[in-house]
């Protein structure tokens, strides 16, 4: 099996892994909001068979994981019932923000994990520098005579790339994704008609362009986490 596939899988399973983390948050957030309804579904579970969309979690990133480094995906959207929740219109933005917040703090615990691992295990610190090569699918880099324990560093690198990537691209303004369903709750009823009525044209947009403002918000993100990886 060749080195590109075997990076390809792992980034697949670290992103189906990272989507189930971000629904099951959302889904926790909402029982506590008083809103049963995914839990009632059987959202409310890391299980990824639970989570999968057909298009966002397999099509989609099968389609790409070959041919970028970077892969986005998503999963089926959490059901909520809004008037179930105390305050509806807070509670259901704080439920939409429970998901790029869980991405962000799946990151950090990989992050922290691999310190714990650079500071206890003797060859770590290489090894980290080798899986930041590899999960840009940077073939060039030498991985000969790797520790046996190099494969669970890469999976934690990758859930870090994987996680903050996601935690960007789901805090975008659009209208299918996170952060687009927190700014319709500021906008006038008009203009959040509006933003839902152009919401497919939006989508077609980033398709094209909107890859460039993830890489634009990401990439220093993840600099900031490899910069404490390299002095922490």
């Amino acid at each position: 099996m060749s080195l590109n596939v075997v990076l390809a899988i792992f980034e697949f399973v670290v992103m189906v892994l990272a989507i189930s983390v971000h629904d099951c948050a959302q889904a926790w957030a909402a029982s506590r909001m008083g809103d049963p309804t995914a839990r009632m579904l059987g959202r409310m579970t890391l299980n990824p068979l639970r989570h999968i969309d057909v298009l966002g979690t397999l099509i989609w990133p099968l389609l790409y994981i070959f041919r970028s480094p970077l892969v986005l995906g998503w999963g089926k959207p959490i059901p909520v019932t809004p008037n179930n929740f105390r305050r509806p219109g807070r509670d259901e933005m704080l439920v939409y923000a429970a998901g790029p917040v869980a991405h962000f703090g799946a990151a950090a615990v990989c992050l922290v994990v691999l310190l714990v691992i650079k500071h206890t295990v003797p060859a770590a610190a290489e090894s980290l520098r080798v899986a930041e090569y590899l999960a840009r699918f940077r073939a060039e880099i030498p991985t000969d005579n790797l520790p046996s324990f190099f494969p669970v560093v890469l999976f934690l690198y990758f859930g870090i790339l994987t996680n903050l990537l996601l935690f960007v691209f789901n805090l975008l303004p659009l209208p299918a994704l996170d952060g687009g369903k927190i700014l319709r709750h500021f906008l006038p009823y008009n203009a959040a008609k509006a933003f839902d009525s152009y919401g497919l044209y939006l989508m077609i947009g980033f398709m094209f362009l909107g890859f460039q403002i993830v890489l634009y918000f990401f990439s220093p993100l993840l600099a900031f986490f490899n910069g404490l990886l390299a002095v922490l």
